[in-house]
């Protein structure tokens, strides 16, 4: 049967803990194969502490922030505590990843590298240790079975998976580890070629890149019927799934359709959708989040929006201190009868989103709303210069289609024109379309709107 996170997340507390002299010494007399939501926030305010000490003495970044800001371990006797510690930003990234290593470089097991969505395309790296990816690969098939049976899933991965060493690997290696079996297929493979793979394995879940999964349904529906393939849930992450796109899978595959939020910074998998409440659950044995003012710091409290910052705690190679994602969303209390946090879905990113004043704000997520509701679009690009936003669409074949491209084109500039975000800001709008195949693959990055040059 499916799991609840939080059960998931318990019953990886009690492992870990029953492994950890120390703390077990410190919560003595306690019930280590029970684990309550007490007992799990102990044992993680005790990682915290663990991982602020750790980072102080052994991080050449944290030592010089930590001094800058008048801060050190014996500053944290609560969770409250971390809002006096100071942020970690994406740039700080880009050059001085070294600073932040904890260990010796030899004893790394996995750097990755990558760049940021955003305007300015930070190339970042990331340092895992051994103890790290076995850490990562623990949670990724717990969040995994919240949405199947441990004994009866066969996912079908569409993730990156460079030279056999990137998340595809690594999550169809964890998952077959826990008894679910894993079918990982090429993302450069073309939509024949994925759901020949299906048609072989008989997956009952996809789990992969959302907008890969929504290129191969537009290219593939009118082809055979996707509803029969077996597939019980698509599960889709490295992007915004707007409820235009959620709509039209959920219609085709006559499946579930539910999404996932993570961060490489923070090894990736994260958070996972909610069965009941309105946003996701996320990895709390692993990371401490808040929401921050964006302009201020501030924290703020339960169910205002802003930006969502990262602790990863337990982590040996490259901790990371409050780190800004970037992504505005809120945190609140469950609905669910969970004492885990809600997450809301991620509303926007800060990088490639624009305000034109009186708050109004054009980010792709608002777009999409309307452009992945056209029926012939498969992607789209989106750039601007000034106050003049140009929009290029790719489509599926235009065999696929009846109405000429102007026609779309005319649907396509009224929908978005009547958006109060780009009609009330005297947005001037130019819509083009772009050579099929175009923006394949889609995962290289998130979507930004990006300065044109």
């Amino acid at each position: 049967m499916t799991v609840h996170l939080e059960e998931g997340l318990f019953e990886l507390c009690s492992q870990r803990i029953r492994a950890d002299e120390e703390f077990k010494i410190i919560a003595r007399n306690r019930n280590f194969d029970q684990v309550d939501y007490d007992l799990f926030q102990e044992f993680r305010l005790y990682q915290l502490k663990k991982t602020i000490r750790y980072v102080a003495e052994n991080s050449s970044f944290y030592k010089e922030k930590f001094r800058e800001s008048n801060v050190g371990p014996e500053d944290i006797k609560s969770f409250c505590d971390l809002a006096s510690f100071p942020f970690t930003f994406p740039e700080d990234l880009r050059n001085t990843s070294y600073d932040f290593l904890c260990i010796s470089q030899r004893d790394v097991e996995r750097p990755v590298t990558f760049f940021s969505s955003g305007a300015t395309g930070l190339k970042k790296r990331i340092y895992f240790s051994k103890g790290d990816v076995r850490k990562i690969m623990e949670f990724l098939p717990r969040g995994m079975n919240t949405v199947i049976d441990r004994g009866s899933g066969i996912i079908q991965i569409l993730l990156p998976n460079t030279a056999g060493r990137g998340i595809g690997y690594l999550l169809g290696k964890s998952l077959e580890s826990f008894g679910i079996k894993a079918i990982i297929s090429d993302l450069e493979s073309p939509p024949e070629v994925i759901i020949k793979s299906c048609l072989a394995t008989r997956p009952n879940v996809w789990f992969g890149d959302a907008g890969i999964i929504f290129r191969v349904t537009k290219e593939m529906e009118s082809r055979l019927d996707l509803s029969k393939l077996g597939v019980q849930v698509l599960f889709l992450t490295m992007g915004n799934v707007s409820s235009s796109m959620k709509r039209y899978l959920e219609k085709v595959w006559q499946c579930r359709v539910v999404t996932h939020y993570g961060l490489t910074e923070m090894g990736w998998g994260l958070a996972v959708d909610c069965d009941t409440c309105p946003g996701y659950h996320y990895n709390e044995l692993d990371v401490i989040a808040e929401v921050v003012d964006p302009e201020t710091g501030r924290v703020l409290p339960d169910g205002e929006v802003g930006e969502l910052v990262f602790t990863s705690i337990g982590r040996e190679a490259m901790p990371l201190i409050r780190f800004r994602s970037g992504d505005i969303s809120s945190l609140s209390k469950s609905t669910c009868g969970s004492n885990l946090q809600l997450m809301e879905h991620i509303v926007r990113r800060k990088e490639g989103t624009y305000e034109f004043g009186a708050g109004r704000y054009i980010y792709p997520a608002l777009l999409e709303e309307v452009i992945y509701d056209i029926d012939e679009v498969i992607d789209y690009r989106a750039s601007i210069k000034g106050r003049h936003l140009f929009i290029e669409l790719e489509t599926i074949a235009k065999a696929d289609y009846c109405r000429s491209e102007e026609k779309l084109k005319e649907e396509a500039v009224k929908r978005l024109l009547e958006l109060p975000e780009i009609r009330d800001a005297g947005v001037k709008l130019t819509v083009e379309f772009l050579a099929q195949g175009a923006l394949k693959p889609f995962c290289k990055q998130k979507k930004v709107i990006r300065e044109r040059k």
